[in-house]
C-alpha cells in the first residue's frame, strides 16, 4: 500500500510561502502554481557562537528524544470492535505506518539531515475524505548561523474507517473519485468536496506549525536561539 516515500533523497523544491499570490481559499496550502508543488519552508537563527558541529547533535537529539513528536493525529483512537477482520487491517495499516525512527538521512558533510512525519487524519464519516495516512519529509540544513528547512514530498494513503482497507477520495459531484494512493499536490486538484479539503488543510498547515515549533522550543531551550526568529 505504501508508496516509496524518499524519490528524491534531499531534493526538495524551495518555495516561498506567501510570494505567490494569494491562494484559493479552498486549498489554504503553500501551493506555487509555476513549479506545482506543495513545500513548508522555514528558518530559525542561532547564536553565533554555537558551532556547526555542535548544532548538527542538537538536531539528531531533537529527532532521537521526540520521537512521539513525528507521528502525528487529529483523533484518538484505541478502541477494538468486534470485527475481527476490521481489526486485523487495522493492526496491519498501524504496523505499516508505525514511525518507529523519525530520523532517516543523515549527510553531515552537507549539513544536512531528513526525517519522516506520519500524520493520521479522521475525517467526516460520511464525507468525501475519510481517512488518510499522511507522510512527508522533513529537511533541515545546517547553515552558519542558521536554520533552514522544508516539509516536503507529501503523499496520502486514503482508508475506508469502517474496514481499514484503502479505497479513493469520492467526490459527490459525479466525477470520477481520487486515487487512494497519491501526492498531496494531485489530491488539491482531483479532490471537489472543498469544505472538507479547506478543514484538512487548515489542519496540516497548523500541524505542521506546532511541528516546527517544537524544533524552535528545543533550541531555544538549548540556549542556541538567537533574539530573530522567523
Amino acid at each position: 500500500m505504501l508508496s516509496p516515500f524518499y524519490k528524491t533523497g534531499f531534493v526538495c523544491a524551495i518555495i516561498l510561502l506567501a510570494s505567490h499570490g494569494v491562494l484559493q481559499a479552498q486549498e489554504k496550502l503553500p501551493y506555487d502554481a509555476a513549479s506545482g508543488r506543495i513545500v513548508y519552508k522555514f528558518s530559525l537563527e542561532v547564536d553565533k557562537t554555537v558551532k556547526k558541529k555542535a548544532l548538527y547533535n542538537l538536531l539528531q537529539d531533537w529527532f532521537y528524544q521526540n520521537t512521539e513528536l513525528f507521528s502525528r493525529s487529529n483523533t484518538t483512537d484505541t478502541l477494538k470492535t468486534a470485527d475481527k477482520k476490521k481489526n486485523e487491517n487495522k493492526e496491519a495499516v498501524q504496523r505499516e505506518f508505525a514511525n518507529l525512527t523519525p530520523l532517516q538521512h543523515t549527510d553531515p558533510e552537507s549539513d544536512r539531515l531528513s526525517g519522516k512525519v506520519i500524520m493520521k487524519y479522521t475525517g467526516s464519516s460520511n464525507g468525501c475524505m475519510r481517512l488518510f495516512y499522511v507522510q512527508y519529509a522533513l529537511v533541515i540544513i545546517v547553515e552558519d548561523n542558521k536554520l533552514t528547512g522544508e516539509v516536503c514530498n507529501i503523499r496520502y494513503n486514503h482508508f475506508n474507517p469502517k474496514t481499514y482497507q484503502t479505497q479513493p477520495v469520492f467526490n459527490w459531484s459525479g466525477q470520477m473519485p481520487c486515487d487512494e494512493v497519491n501526492t498531496l499536490e494531485y489530491l488539491k486538484d482531483c479532490e471537489v468536496c472543498h469544505d472538507e479539503f479547506a478543514k484538512f488543510s487548515s489542519f496540516l498547515n497548523s500541524d505542521v506549525e506546532e511541528l516546527l515549533n517544537s524544533l524552535r522550543s528545543f533550541v531555544k531551550v538549548n540556549r542556541a536561539v538567537s533574539l530573530n526568529v522567523n
